[in-house]
């Protein structure tokens, strides 16, 4: 009986490694159109949530936007084929004086939402930095908050990789505009809407015209 168990058990892991379905996310249908939409914007929105808490609980007033990183592109970077991630960077500047309580604050909430957080200090005088860091968690592969002597506070997230082509996701969601002309805000506060894909023109973000 043993034996036979142990045949069995070994024919299962074989049969797991040949059709791939031992890695998370292989053997399961590769969402398209609709679906991959709906669920993208899904994943998009829940990642949002926690970042966007985050910068609440530092400055709820206008960030910055890396527009390369506003985090609705679909990437492949580090992905495998068929997936895609999302990228998110946003920047502002707060009195130095009110770091730690920020800090403090930022790793509180999301000790208190089930993630294991880090902490790490950098560098030294104005270049000074300490880091919030969550890692391989949730919807994300990296959540990291810096916070640096100078008064300037760095938001970065890179989610974890979801099944779907990243070339069609792009398509439906954007139908092949641009986004460095301007379709995407130059700056954004965490209490703004939520937003997913945009129509050509509508909204269209540009830069703030000059005083």
């Amino acid at each position: 009986m043993t034996k036979r168990w142990r045949l069995s058990a070994a024919l299962a892991v074989l049969a797991l490694a040949l059709t791939g379905c031992a890695k998370e996310g292989d053997g399961m249908a590769i969402p398209t159109g609709e679906e991959l939409v709906a669920q993208a914007e899904q994943h998009y929105r829940d990642y949002r949530s926690v970042t966007n808490e985050v910068q609440a609980r530092i400055f709820d007033g206008p960030w910055q936007v890396e527009t390369a990183s506003f985090g609705m592109q679909p990437s492949a970077a580090g992905c495998s084929d068929e997936s895609y991630k999302f990228d998110l960077a946003r920047t502002t500047r707060v009195d130095p004086e009110a770091h730690d309580a920020a800090r403090e604050d930022v790793a509180t909430y999301l000790a208190d939402a089930g993630y294991d957080v880090e902490s790490k200090n950098l560098g030294s005088g104005e270049a000074k930095s300490t880091d919030v860091i969550v890692r391989e968690q949730g919807d994300f592969s990296l959540l990291m908050v810096t916070f640096i002597a100078n008064g300037n506070v760095l938001v970065t997230a890179t989610t974890k990789c979801w099944p779907g082509d990243r070339h069609e996701l792009s398509d439906l969601m954007f139908g092949g505009v641009t986004l460095s002309e301007g379709y995407l805000p130059r700056e954004e506060s965490p209490s703004d809407p939520l937003f997913f894909g945009v129509t050509p023109g509508e909204p269209a973000f540009g830069p703030t015209p000059a005083p």
